[in-house]
Parts: C-alpha cells; structure tokens; sequence
C-alpha cells in the first residue's frame, strides 16, 4: 500500500479563518470522510497559530513580558490549555466514540508522567507550545516581541499536536471504506480564556481583565494508506469487527469536608486505573488563578490541605488494597507545630506519589518522566501572586504534579469488574476551613469499539 497525508480544514471555519471562545466559537470541528485507504490514528495532529491577547479592543493589544501585570497560560499544557474537551464520533451515525472531558486537566497528569523536562524544552516546546517552566512561558509563548501593537497584532507561535486518547494512541489501523468502519468526525471544544489564561501575580484590572486567544491557520493531519485494486474486495469485505482500546471516563464532584467520601455506580466491566486532581472550585474560570494547575489542595487563607488517610473501596469494602494508607503527614517532622524542626520535612507520601503514577502509566511502560520531589512536595501554598517563591503557580520541574490514584490491572491486564458494584473512595484530610475542593477523577477503561452493516457500538 502506498502512503499519502491528507491536510484537512476545519468544518466550521469562519471568514477570516480564525476561532476563537471569545468569539463565539466554542467548538472546533473536524470529518475524515469514508475512502478507500487505511487511517493510522496515531498520526492525527491538529495545527494551527496562537495568538494571545490582554485586552478586547479593536484591534485587541498583544500581551507583552513588560506588562504591568502580565498573563501566562499553564506551562506543562501549552497549546493543550485551550483545549477543553475531546469528543470522537463515527461520522455516518455521529455515535460518540470516545469523548474525554477536562482534557486539560486530564493531560496535566498524563503529560507530567510521560514527558521530561527536556521534552518540554525540546519537541514539545516547538510543537506544543511548552516550557519547562512557568516564566519561560509567559516569555518565549505567551508574550509577543517588544514592539508588537495593536496594529500588527500578536506574535503567532506555530503548534502542531497529537491528540492523547485511546483512539488515537491505539496503533489500530481503520478502514475507512463506507462498507466497513467508516470516517470520523474529531472535536475540540475549546476553553474559556478565563479558565485557560492567567495573570501571573494574580492582579486582574483593565489592562488584562478581557485577556483571550485567537487561533488561526487551523487544520487536521493524518495519514492514510491507499488500499490498491487487488486488495478492494478483500478490504471491502470487513463488513463487522472489533476494536480494542483503552479510553478515560471523567466525573467530576466536589468535597468541603475533612473526611471525604466519593462513591459511583460507574458501570464499567475492565476497569484499569483511576487517579484524580484537585482544585479549589474559587481558582476555576477566574484570570486571578491558575485553574488547570495540578496541586494539593487548600484551605481558605491559601494553606495547605493534606490527606491523612486514604482508602479505595469496591462495594463499600477496601479494594484492591486491604490496609488503609496511612500518609506520612502524621509524621512529627511534617507537623509544623509538634516538630522541633518547625515541618520542614514537606515531602509527599512516597506510596500515594508511586500509586497515582502507577495508575497514569505503569513502571514497565515508562522509559521517561518529570515527575520528582520538587513538584510533588507541599513546600508551597495558594496564593495567587505568582512572585512569591512558595506559589504554586511557581513549582518547578514543569509546574505542580500531584494526585491520588489506584492501578487496578496489576497482574491479568483485564481490570477489575464494577459494572454491579459501587466505585469508591474515602479521603481523609486535614482540611478546616470553608472552600469547596474541586476533584476531578478519570477512569481508564478498556472499551471495545464494535462495528456492523448496522452502524458502531461501544462496549465499555
């Protein structure tokens, strides 16, 4: 079979070619039509320009590294922070075929484990717009030349990106024949600029208050394979099959209590790993806060929350661990007040950080990552001026890389069955005060993408 790459526009592209939230394009569009070849899925990428901006005038101001108070966007993400869910369809029957909400947040976890710092500083630095840290960000991506007006518009910094999710990332080759699987339809919806643009020492006032992004230039890549003519019967002839791949399932809740307790019917029958993040609810959709960050969570006046005790549960009983976790927060040299050192000891749990990048990627898998014990400790609190060395909008090593997660596919590769037994987990923390936690928990499942004259279904 010989080889082509297609270049494909978006569905919904305006008359200047440019979408933007602001702008009342919240959601980006893209059809691989039925054909004759074969799609390798792995070689989808978005491109595209990105532009950022400080102000909404006409024409709107650049944003600029001189600026009183400068805007920035998450530096793990890059380009990625604009991209707020990721939905796959079949195009014939428009079923959902894999949609994965907060994909930012998603990604902050999955990039962090999977990436180094050199990574960040290297391909994706020039493809996804990423820096190894936060003020490389706001200086080399976010900011334009000195220079740069209103008149000329924004310095546009070129990305182009694979899409992280189980379809694209199965190695599954799909006939896009009419007669067998078919095209596919690929959707970003795009983030609020709020939610996705911050100031960085947390100072919102006219001059960046109507901060937001404009992408431009945009279109779908891929690669394809020509099936030839002696093969177009044979291919044309895959009427039904199955496919197998790995997708994420997210649900997003909230905690105000020191001993939280999260439980779902969540009916999936191959459960593989859960983990989540957490946020205070206050810090999303508001330019003052960083709102895709990845951190421990925090009381009201910007402290630290710790979790004490954590138990995952199948049915209300522990599973797949029978002991509770017990973290090291209880040790005297973690107490700022029993410790004669004053709780400088600030490092994370050592089981809770192995289980939640266990249930990311597993060991044998992982040949690279950033995670380390500069962006896992609780030597930071919340607050929102990001000049401050303790901020967690300042945590090295490619910014704040914490969570809680639980691999549940240790030995078969099957998962486990929770398709008739509650999902649960019971989070003891240290938190006091009245602020909302914002926890958001991914599953990872693995689905089974089944196809006949009939249409598609999807078995998770």
């Amino acid at each position: 079979m010989t080889s082509r790459f297609l270049e494909l526009r978006p569905d919904n592209v305006n008359s200047n070619a440019e979408i933007s939230f602001k702008q009342g394009f919240p959601v980006l569009s893209f059809t691989v039509q039925s054909q004759a070849a074969i799609l390798d899925p792995r070689s989808i990428r978005i491109n595209g320009d990105l532009q950022v901006y400080r102000t909404n005038t006409v024409p709107p101001t650049p944003v600029q590294a001189a600026d009183a108070h400068p805007i920035n966007m998450d530096n793990r993400l890059g380009i990625y922070a604009m991209f707020d869910q990721m939905v796959v369809r079949h195009n014939k029957t428009k079923q959902v075929v894999e949609h994965i909400r907060h994909y930012p947040r998603y990604l902050q976890s999955y990039l962090g484990m999977t990436s180094s710092k050199q990574d960040l500083i290297g391909h994706l630095g020039a493809t996804a717009l990423m820096m190894p840290n936060s003020a490389a960000q706001q200086v080399n991506i976010v900011s334009s030349v000195p220079g740069r007006t209103a008149a000329n518009g924004a310095n546009k910094r070129p990305f182009s990106v694979h899409l992280p999710c189980g379809f694209c990332m199965s190695g599954n080759p799909i006939n896009l024949m009419e007669s067998s699987v078919g095209g596919f339809q690929i959707e970003i919806h795009l983030s609020p600029d709020s939610n996705c643009l911050f100031s960085t020492d947390g100072t919102v006032d006219g001059t960046n208050a109507d901060a937001h992004y404009v992408l431009s230039g945009l279109s779908l890549s891929c690669e394809v394979m020509d099936i030839p003519e002696d093969k177009m019967s044979e291919m044309a002839s895959q009427t039904s099959g199955a496919l197998d791949f790995n997708t994420i399932s997210t649900v997003y809740t909230s905690f105000n209590t020191g001993n939280a307790q999260l439980q779902y019917d969540i009916g999936l029958k191959s459960l593989q790993s859960v983990f989540m993040s957490f946020c205070p609810s206050s810090h999303i959709n508001t330019i003052a806060e960083n709102g895709l960050a990845t951190y421990y969570p925090g009381q009201l006046a910007d402290g630290r929350v710790d979790f004490k005790q954590v138990q995952f549960l199948r049915g209300g009983q522990k599973y797949p661990v029978d002991f509770d976790m017990v973290t090291n927060v209880n040790d005297a040299q973690n107490d700022a007040v029993a410790a004669p050192n004053g709780g400088t000891l600030a490092t994370s749990d050592g089981q809770l950080v192995k289980q939640f990048a266990e249930a990311i990627v597993p060991e044998y898998a992982l040949d690279r990552s950033s995670i380390s014990p500069m962006n896992v400790n609780r030597n930071f609190d919340l607050s929102a001026d990001g000049g401050l060395v303790v901020s967690y909008k300042q945590i090295p090593d490619g910014g704040g890389l914490f969570g809680i997660g639980m691999r549940y596919s240790q030995f078969s590769g099957m998962g486990q069955d929770f398709s008739s037994q509650q999902w649960g987990v019971s989070l003891d923390n240290l938190l006091t005060s009245d602020n909302p936690i914002s926890t958001f928990i991914y599953f990872k499942n693995k689905t089974t993408l089944v196809w006949s004259p009939q249409g598609i279904q999807v078995l998770s």
